[in-house]
């Protein structure tokens, strides 16, 4: 069985296990989304068996009748900050600005959400998609402001667009991006060899020298970003629980936490838990 992952940018967690050779034993096919409405339309279609996305978006697809479970958690955070055009320098700023999200209802718009309406800032919404398009609309003019995470937030800088608010400063606790399976891929094979294909990665990782992390990442891609999302990189894959309270209390503030209460309610630990058994970790 070959495991179909969707991502917007490859987890270091993966790129760490490919590169050592630990993912010898799996199969995975890779994609990159464009946003996550595409991601949870793959899941629903049953296109797709994993993807690596917001953690808080298990709330909106679990009500739109995916089956998904959390079963780890691939960024100790995401380093996110918010991003616009020249002339806007402060929250306060961006006043009936449009501000480029994934989607307006989930994800890091949420956390977006929850800072503007503490600055009493009100702005224009506009669904734009993933991180790479939403650097691409506020280069192109397209919008005035919007959340960038590693590597596009140095692209962003590079291209004239500095970091206004760095979002991890207010929210310490923001988790990264997780591992979210259908739920009938819960109990394969398949799946407990990859995340253990994944552990071995993250455990290998404080073994390197950080100059040769950095240079694999930027070998595959994450270019000025590779120093930050080496720094960053997840040293467990386990899900912290104060990062789903995080997300749970910051929904609930905007009231938006509808009919399920709480995110630990979707997050099932047994995978990992078997994937971290010596018997399953053949390396």
């Amino acid at each position: 069985m070959t495991l179909r992952q969707s991502h917007f940018v490859p987890p270091v967690s993966y790129l760490l296990a490919q590169g050592l050779g630990f993912l010898q034993g799996s199969e995975v096919q890779l994609t990159r989304t464009t946003s996550s409405a595409e991601q949870l339309r793959a899941l629903l279609a049953g296109e797709q068996d994993i993807v690596v996305t917001a953690i808080d978006n298990l709330f909106e697809w679990s009500l739109a009748g995916a089956d998904l479970r959390l079963v780890a958690q691939v960024e100790a955070t995401t380093p996110l900050g918010i991003h616009a055009r020249n002339g806007l320098a402060a929250l306060a700023d961006l006043a009936g600005c449009r501000f480029a999200v994934d989607a307006p209802k989930n994800g890091f718009a949420l956390i977006a959400k929850r800072l503007l309406l503490d600055a009493g800032v009100e702005v224009d919404f506009v669904v734009i998609g993933g991180v790479r398009e939403r650097l691409d609309a506020l280069v192109d003019g397209e919008v005035d402001a919007t959340l960038l995470g590693t590597p596009f937030d140095k692209l962003a800088e590079r291209a004239g667009f500095p970091q206004m608010l760095d979002i991890n400063t207010r929210f310490p606790e923001l988790p990264g991006q997780g591992l979210v399976v259908r739920a009938d891929v819960l109990e394969s094979e398949e799946l407990e060899r990859y995340l253990g294909a994944l552990l071995a990665g993250v455990e290998a990782s404080g073994r390197i020298p950080d100059e040769h992390g950095i240079e694999l990442l930027e070998r595959s891609g994450y270019q000025a970003g590779a120093d930050s999302a080496w720094h960053s990189r997840a040293r467990t894959l386990s899900v912290d629980p104060r990062g789903l309270e995080l997300l749970t209390v910051i929904r609930q503030s905007l009231g938006m936490l509808g009919q399920r209460s709480t995110l630990a309610e979707l997050w099932d630990s047994e995978p990992l838990r078997k994937a971290a058994q010596p018997s399953m970790r053949t390396f």
